[in-house]
């Protein structure tokens, strides 16, 4: 048994996390091909002992067109963080219409209640995310974080 796999269980019988938690940890840990160039590990729930990679650094977008065309788009995820420390010069009055125009599209996200923990919550999951299109004409779309 590894190390890694080793602790998540630990962790689990100790009870800093619960089942669900480990079972993500533990298919992460699967999913995971180490590599040379692995980042620094964090930290999961005040554990002090690395355990998996650092939260994604970029948002990758990849676009091969039928005609030869490539769109490659890297986009730092700390655009994210900033954006959100940027939220907080908009006046309340601007925010609440901000809200209002995205509630009006189908987007319900309110960013006058935007922390930066929720931030590094969202990041984490965007670890497991890939999008994969294949079009009909041959097009494709390959949208991931890393």
């Amino acid at each position: 048994m590894s190390e890694d796999r080793a602790r998540i269980l630990n962790m689990l019988a100790a009870g800093k996390i619960s089942a669900d938690e480990a079972e993500g940890l533990l298919d992460a840990l699967e999913s995971r091909k180490p590599t040379a160039s692995t980042p620094a590990a964090s930290v999961i729930k005040g554990d002090p002992t690395p355990l998996l990679s650092a939260l994604p650094k970029y948002l990758y977008v990849n676009v091969d067109g039928t005609e030869g065309e490539k769109v490659d788009v890297k986009i730092p995820l700390a655009l994210v963080r900033s954006g959100l420390k940027l939220t907080s010069l908009i006046p309340p009055q601007a925010m609440d219409e901000i809200t209002q125009q995205m509630a009006d599209k189908g987007m319900s996200i309110d960013f006058s209640n935007l922390k930066p923990e929720d931030i590094d919550e969202l990041i984490e999951a965007l670890r497991e995310m890939e999008i994969n299109i294949d079009g009909k004409d041959g097009e494709k779309v390959r949208v991931r974080c890393a």
